[in-house]
């Protein structure tokens, strides 16, 4: 049996308080679901998206708030919708995201039933590098390729920057999204 050439995958990002997975807990999370072609590696449309915040039950570090702008009585009293994110997941053959590690990490642990998930990570999952970028920080590759990232450092901003950023086709190349799966063994 063949898989069908259009298939269904998420960019997701997340904002913590802090970057231990151990003590530390997610208080933005985004997703963003697509479809693709599996066959060109190509983005072709945004099916859903999804952003919530959550109050942490553990203190937020000053170094963390510095960087994302979020506050304590930014997310008073708030809780991420389990349900809608577990059932968009489930329709992704897999997750993107810009360090996977991190990302994952705070994700299986908030959420465990998602631990089977398959994740590729677009920070090493392709030749930067080789591609003439000595810096691999989704800022400065959203800034190298023109991307403007509408809210950098929130969750909802980098899924729809990491998102474009795989969309986007170097001259006379495949899209990113194409090296990244061909990496992963989902395309050869």
């Amino acid at each position: 049996m063949t898989t069908p050439r259009f298939r269904t995958a998420a960019v997701l990002d997340v904002e913590t308080t802090g970057l231990s997975h151990y003590s530390d807990e997610i208080v933005e999370l985004a997703v963003v679901l697509f479809r693709y072609d599996r066959a060109k590696g190509q983005v072709l449309e945004v099916v859903s998206e999804y952003s919530g915040l959550r109050e942490p039950s553990c203190p937020m570090r000053r170094e963390a708030t510095a960087v994302n702008g979020i506050t304590r009585r930014m997310v008073r009293g708030l809780n991420l919708d389990h349900t809608r994110i577990r059932a968009m997941l489930r329709q992704a053959d897999f997750v993107v995201a810009h360090n996977a590690k991190f990302d994952r990490g705070f994700v299986e642990r908030l959420m465990p039933s998602l631990r089977n998930k398959t994740w590729l990570c677009s920070l090493s999952g392709i030749e930067w590098a080789a591609k003439g970028f000595a810096n691999r920080r989704l800022d400065d590759l959203a800034a190298a390729h023109e991307i403007e990232n509408p809210c950098a450092h929130r969750a909802s901003g980098d899924a729809a920057t990491l998102l474009a950023l795989l969309s986007h086709r170097p001259r006379y190349r495949k899209p990113y999204l194409h090296e990244l799966l061909r990496k992963a063994g989902i395309i050869y």
